[in-house]
């Protein structure tokens, strides 16, 4: 407890505590389903670079870029393989291409 700074009021102020429980938020059951949901790597091309760059939704680095698309899809193929997690492949020109869904 703490002395209030007025010596006239003589009043004793409990201390500030805050309670935590009120803080938290209870997830919903949509909301824990968007927090688990799993993200998916992209294979798109980079104009600038001529490269096919591999990326993960969300990601703001690129994961490898490679000079074919081949290399590109090879190596995406053992991120999804080992993640458990699925990828989309765009053409050239930024249209969808195709998806591979893993289990």
């Amino acid at each position: 407890m703490a002395l209030s700074k007025n010596n006239k009021n003589m009043s004793i102020k409990p201390a500030k505590t805050e309670n935590k429980s009120k803080n938290e938020k209870v997830k919903t059951p949509a909301q824990k389903e968007k927090s688990e949901k799993k993200a998916i790597y992209r294979v798109v091309y980079d104009k600038q670079d001529k490269r096919w760059l591999i990326k993960k939704d969300g990601a703001k680095r690129v994961i490898d870029s490679k000079c074919t698309k081949e290399e590109a899809l090879a190596r995406v193929q053992d991120l999804s393989e080992s993640q458990d997690i699925k990828f989309v492949v765009h053409k050239k020109d930024g249209k969808f291409q195709k998806k591979q869904n893993l289990k």
